[in-house]
């Protein structure tokens, strides 16, 4: 009887420990909607001014929530922004890209020069 009580135990454990797993936020970085923010950059690529908006509010929100704003969010902003004729504050975007992911020098530096 007791190794029934083992098992079910053991069994009840496991499930509980399943159901925890997937509500905990594992992730890293905070992406917000970004897949989304990239679908509209190839979908509706004159709508920079809405990117932009959308890609300020995940750093926002990532500030919020303490979380690392994700890999190419910064760069993706500073290209929306020079879409749009504002070169300072696409400098400074791809400059925070170039602070925080050190590995994306080479390629910000490609994106500043296609002015």
């Amino acid at each position: 009887m007791n190794k029934i009580y083992a098992g079910v135990f053991v069994a009840i454990t496991m499930m509980l420990a399943g159901c925890l797993s997937k509500s905990v936020d594992t992730d890293i970085y905070y992406w917000g909607n970004y897949s989304d923010v990239v679908y509209s950059y190839y979908n509706e690529p004159n709508d920079f001014a809405k990117q932009a908006d959308s890609l300020n509010n995940i750093i926002q929100t990532a500030k919020e929530k303490n979380k690392p704003v994700a890999p190419g969010v910064y760069g993706h902003l500073g290209l929306a922004l020079l879409k749009q004729g504002k070169t300072l504050e696409a400098q400074n975007a791809f400059q925070q890209e170039q602070q925080l992911f050190p590995e994306s020098k080479v390629f910000m530096q490609h994106l500043q020069r296609k002015r």
